[in-house]
């Protein structure tokens, strides 16, 4: 009988008989992966001496291949196991080198004691792949974020695989709604472009080893968002001549296009940056830009900028009727314009205070046009108008002259004057503009006397009597007189308003002679009346 029969009918006389003091105790299954190795290693051994060890390989029920067999003195490896096999007594334990696929099955092993009794356990071993080219594949070369479904699938070579994916190192969350994981397959549902940061990786594995895949990244485009729009001067309104610099930006992957639209219709330029030089009024409207995502086909547009163009005032200037104006006759009109610019607001003064409407002043709805009705002497003066709009303002003085008079003629002078004496009296008066005059003397007029002032040289007697002053006002057609009455005193006489002692002596005494001849005739009188004799 050679050793391989005498082998299996140890093998049958185990299956049937009941051991008795030890059990070998064995892992129900191990693994390997193919090109490695694997250790069968049992527990329990026999108390009495180990006589043989045998084992054995079932690759399929009703067939079994020796292995390893060994005695106290010898032992011996199957020809199909040669140089794969090793046997470490102490423990029990057989290691099964360069592993196949055909390696998988069950491992019988078989000791028998000095007792001839005989320890029988088995373990299965699978054999597994080794894990390799972990790559991952994506169905879609580049995402749009909310439009796109993506499905990543981790390739790997081995068996019994699990996967595992990291996104920048960290685990990805799998939520079963959103995001997915179906075997080997990341599916990612209207995918948001955080999902896909990276880089992307798997992890493929099996119990025994693993194998990460290389870094993966997927482009998810989005947007345009955040449109934002600047401008450089910020002001809306601007004046005619400005620059004006428009920037447009927004959140875009891929970079977005721009659209710049004036009044809603769109402009040549397509850059996120357009500059306007020389801006005319006609540069006024409405500007926004709009962003273009090709990718994702989205368009968002900015705000509005609302701008202003508008001219400088300039040439400010108060407008008035060349005619003659005189109080009380004439109606005026004074208009504000410029020669360039238009005027949001115009203020009038006159002397440096605000003027307002009353009954006699009367502006028109835009206040360009001031109109002063019936004018009066008190309406002449300096006039200032002046224009404003929201980026400057002009103004231009204009004196008023409202000719009037003359009025309030009065002579001022000496009522007497000394013989010899020179004298001088002037005429007095208020008239725009100054009148003319007329000197006369007992209503005779005095050739050359054409000035407000007259000069009498060497006063004498036969120059006493009424001096009249006659003012005329050519423009007005009005005239006005005043008289005065200058006489001759003695040398030393004072003026009425100023008598000396003796004068007022002399007077009082010739008011008591009156006095005293009055109360004598007043009582003759009344003797004669009494001397009358009665007829009775």
């Amino acid at each position: 009988m050679d050793l391989y029969n005498s082998w299996l009918i140890l093998f049958l006389l185990a299956e049937t008989c009941v051991c008795s003091g030890a059990q070998l105790v064995m892992p129900e299954a191990v693994s390997g992966v193919r090109g490695k190795s694997v250790n069968f290693t049992a527990s329990g051994p026999p108390s009495a001496e180990v006589q043989t060890v045998t084992w054995s390989f079932i690759p399929k029920p009703g067939t079994t291949v020796p292995v390893y067999t060994a005695t106290k003195e010898n032992e011996k490896v199957s020809s199909a196991y040669s140089g794969r096999v090793n046997y470490y007594r102490s423990t029990y334990t057989l290691q099964l080198n360069s592993l196949r696929a055909e390696d998988s099955g069950t491992y019988t092993l078989t000791i028998v004691d000095s007792n001839l009794d005989q320890l029988v356990d088995q373990t299965v071993l699978v054999v597994l792949e080794p894990v390799a080219d972990v790559s991952i594949n994506s169905n879609l070369p580049e995402a749009v974020e909310f439009n796109s479904t993506v499905i990543l699938t981790c390739a790997a070579k081995g068996s019994s695989l699990s996967y595992s994916w990291l996104n920048n190192s960290a685990a990805v969350v799998v939520d079963g709604k959103h995001i997915v994981q179906n075997g080997s397959q990341l599916i990612i549902n209207e995918v948001f472009r955080t999902d896909l940061i990276g880089p992307i990786s798997c992890t493929a594995k099996n119990q025994l080893e693993s194998s990460t895949s290389a870094p993966f990244n997927l482009t998810v485009n989005y947007g345009p968002e955040l449109v934002r729009k600047t401008q450089e001067p910020t002001a809306e309104v601007l004046k005619k001549g400005s620059n004006l610099t428009l920037s447009c930006s927004a959140q875009s992957s891929p970079a977005a296009e721009f659209i710049w639209l004036f009044n809603e219709a769109r402009l040549p330029q397509k850059t996120a940056t357009v500059v306007l030089s020389n801006l005319g009024e006609e540069h006024s409207g409405n500007y926004s830009c709009m962003a273009y995502n090709s990718k994702t086909q989205r368009y968002v547009t900015s705000d509005v900028t609302k701008l202003s163009v508008l001219e400088a005032i300039s040439g400010t200037k108060i407008s008035a009727p060349t005619l003659r104006l005189i109080a009380g006759n004439s109606t005026v009109n004074l208009t504000c314009t410029s020669s360039a610019g238009k005027a949001d607001s115009v203020q009038w003064q006159k002397d440096g205070k605000p003027l307002d409407n009353t009954n006699r002043i009367i502006f028109t709805t835009d206040k360009s046009t001031l109109t002063i009705l019936t004018v009066q002497k008190e309406d002449a003066g300096e006039y200032k108008c002046q224009l404003k709009n929201k980026i400057s303002s002009g103004d231009n003085n204009y004196t008023l002259t409202i000719n009037y008079g003359p009025e309030n003629v009065a002579i001022k002078g000496l009522k007497q004057a000394e013989v010899g004496q020179l004298v001088k009296i002037n005429c007095s008066f208020a008239s725009v503009p100054a009148p003319t005059f007329v000197w006369k003397f007992n209503d005779t007029v005095l050739r050359g006397e054409e000035g407000e002032c007259l000069t009498i040289s060497d006063f004498e007697y036969k120059k006493s009597g009424i001096y009249t002053c006659e003012a005329s006002n050519s423009i007005t057609g009005l005239k006005q007189t005043a008289t005065h009455y200058l006489m001759v005193k003695e040398a030393g006489e004072q003026e009425p308003n100023g008598l000396s002692s003796g004068a007022i002596a002399g007077i009082v005494i010739a008011v008591l002679v009156l006095l005293a001849i009055i109360i004598g005739v007043f009582i003759h009188k009344r003797r004669k009346i009494s001397d009358i004799p009665s007829p009775y």
